[in-house]
């Protein structure tokens, strides 16, 4: 795998994961939705600002992982972590399009 694919990959995942950290946000704030992992819901149950500084805080560990991994990773470990990139990548776009069509509604 390309060292540059991973970079941009986890780029686009960690913007994908911060977008859906100020859309969910903004949807518990507003009773549009439920957060649906136990996890992220007991932190906002929490702190609002809480939840908020974990999901920045997982999407700038996404980055810098991306960048160490495709500079100093063998191959084999590249392309497993790719693989990974990949299944993130559309986990949260399937998320994307589901905050973009809850937020249609409001």
């Amino acid at each position: 795998m390309k060292r540059d694919f991973i970079v941009y990959t986890g780029i686009v995942v960690a913007l994908l994961n911060t977008f859906d950290a100020f859309a969910t946000n903004f949807g518990l704030l507003n009773h549009y939705i439920e957060e649906s992992n136990p996890i992220m819901s007991a932190l906002w149950t929490f702190s609002p600002m809480l939840f908020l500084s974990m999901k920045l805080l997982l999407s700038i560990c996404i980055l810098i992982i991306s960048i160490l991994v495709s500079r100093y990773s063998r191959t084999f470990f590249k392309q497993m972590y790719s693989y990974s990139l990949i299944g993130l990548t559309i986990l949260y776009s399937g998320i994307f399009f589901m905050h973009i069509y809850w937020f249609s509604f409001v």
